[in-house]
């Protein structure tokens, strides 16, 4: 046969497959455009650009909702208005409002609901989906204009995945609940606006994630505290059912409120702003508060405000909350990834940190810093762990201890001076590791004092560590499937396997990683507490273990 006729049956059999068995008609299939900087998305085309981090493509600040202003805020997110002239996606969209703790301002654009992409710059498709969802205690937080750690280009290189990190409302615009602003649906009314944020992303995710290569039937939603407490929402949440497909969640914080809660700080603030405004305690119509709420100024709104927290309204989340885990009736039955530092705290007590003790001694910060991290991995990894694997139709589970950063059993630690005691891998120090950004401190202004040339290559082994074992999990639901230890899934069975350390031998950088059997309770932690401090340390540490597991 000649390369004439080979190519006449050829086309011909192309034909015949693309005829409909019942009409006969042919059916042209579009050819997929190829992966670059130009991208044409359902709302209208867009135009990148290459990364300067690493050999991904990138494509920053695209709208995913219709701005939450003026009568959208505190509604349910609604799709963006379509364009049809190319828009630059070159640069990082504003951050919702929030308060900058290290600045000491409030900063940011209500009109704040973008995301951003970023995969490699190769012809690749149908890879894994990764949406990074950041933390700051549903207060704070940003994709990379105030924390240049999430920025996704080098994940998305070094994991061969297409990353999304997305933005949510936060503080009082994204939670309150209150009858006045109940909408058209029961959507509107729930309260729970940052959480409908990330549904609507995905949702997104869902429509366009091909046209970057990506599979929209393999999806990881990972975040961090506040951020993994999102996670962990959507994974009871039916609103997001079908939207992702595994979860990690990254020493989870925050909890769900009850309506009756969420309505008391919704009335305290109302009382706040009607003070501030100089208006008398009168009651207005919930169609006249709501007009007034609406026209509050951002600024008056946030710094009145009390911290959020996640609504069980009925409707987007349970009312019974994380309880619901025990009772095994919610809907994201996904494997999931989740652990905890081995110093979280720390960060909180340290000097350099948040420093709730200005004027307490080293002792007090060292106690409260190491027994609420205790208290920290018994609620965000090994209960959590226990519960979850309760409930015999649970995929698989793995469980992790972040220890780089942390003095070693013989005294030695990858940080400088003493701060592998003081502060060691404390809440958040996982994050620049996990996205292939080790040579960006967490806060991007102390990088020079913490990541020098000596701790270098200690980096470069624990972000290899961490990308390997994530982008696996993200491709196939299992870490493993590398060239490190195998990371055996949790078992509830006495003497199964439980989690593993992730750590860097401090000798020669290679990776330690470590299977740890043990199961730390909420009983051990005080046990611990009570036999190794004493007075008023002892009465200090055993108040805050009490307001941490709920006894106050």
């Amino acid at each position: 046969m000649s390369p004439w006729s080979r190519f006449a049956l050829f086309t011909a059999v192309l034909a015949l497959a693309a005829c409909s068995d019942s009409d006969n008609t042919f059916v042209e299939v579009e050819p997929l455009a190829p992966l670059g900087t130009a991208v044409s998305l359902d709302s209208g085309p867009i135009e990148g650009q290459a990364s300067t981090r690493a050999t991904a493509w990138e494509y920053l600040g695209i709208p995913f909702a219709a701005p939450p202003v003026g009568e959208l805020r505190w509604r349910a997110p609604q799709p963006p208005a379509a364009w049809s002239e190319t828009r630059s996606a070159t640069a990082l969209a504003d951050f919702c409002p929030q308060f900058l703790y290290f600045t000491n301002e409030f900063a940011g654009d209500e009109d704040c609901l973008y995301l951003n992409v970023f995969r490699p710059q190769t012809q690749e498709r149908d890879l894994p989906v990764f949406v990074w969802i950041h933390g700051g205690g549903n207060n704070n937080g940003d994709t990379g204009q105030e924390t240049p750690a999430y920025d996704g280009a080098r994940l998305a290189e070094r994991g061969n995945m297409v990353v999304v990190t997305v933005q949510y409302r936060l503080g009082a615009l994204g939670w309150l609940y209150h009858p006045s602003l109940a909408g058209e649906n029961a959507l509107d009314a729930s309260g729970n606006y940052g959480t409908l944020d990330l549904v609507r992303a995905l949702e997104w995710i869902q429509g366009n994630a091909e046209v970057f290569g990506g599979d929209p039937g393999n999806v990881t939603i990972a975040g961090e505290s506040a951020g993994g407490a999102n996670v962990l929402s959507l994974v009871i949440s039916d609103e997001a059912t079908g939207l992702y497909h595994k979860g990690i969640i990254q020493s989870l914080g925050g909890s769900v409120s009850s309506t009756a809660r969420a309505l008391d700080a919704a009335n305290a603030l109302i009382d706040d702003l009607y003070a501030f405004a100089g208006i008398p305690d009168m009651a207005l119509s919930d169609e006249e508060l709501a007009e007034f709420l609406r026209d509050t100024d951002v600024l008056t709104l946030l710094s009145l405000a009390n911290t959020p927290e996640i609504i069980g309204d009925g409707t987007v989340l349970p009312t019974a909350g994380y309880d619901l885990i025990d009772s095994g009736d919610f809907p994201g039955k996904v494997p999931l990834l989740f652990g905890t530092n081995r110093d979280e705290y720390k960060l909180y007590t340290n000097v350099l940190g948040f420093n709730e003790y200005p004027d307490g001694p080293e002792e007090l910060r060292l106690a409260v810093g190491t027994y609420l991290s205790q208290a920290w991995r018994v609620t965000g990894a090994d209960d959590l762990a226990r519960r979850l694997r309760s409930n015999d139709d649970m995929p698989e589970l793995y469980v992790y201890r972040f220890n780089w950063g942390s003095t070693d059993e013989d005294g030695n630690s990858p940080l400088p001076g003493n701060f592998g005691d003081t502060g060691g891998a404390f809440h958040s120090a996982e994050i620049p590791f996990m996205m292939g950004n080790e040579d960006t401190f967490i806060f991007a202004d102390f990088t020079p004092i913490f990541f020098s040339e000596a701790n270098a290559a200690s980096r470069t082994s624990m972000a290899d560590i961490m990308v390997s074992y994530w982008s696996s999990f993200a491709r196939t639901g299992d870490p493993n499937g590398n060239s490190l230890p195998i990371w055996e899934p949790w078992s509830n069975t006495d003497g199964g396997s439980k989690a593993v350390t992730l750590d860097v031998s401090f000798a020669d950088n290679s990776p330690r990683v470590e299977p740890d059997t043990t199961v730390l309770t909420e009983a051990e932690v005080y046990a611990g507490a009570n036999a190794n401090l004493e007075g008023e340390i002892l009465a200090e540490t055993l108040r805050r273990l009490d307001g941490w597991f709920g006894r106050q």
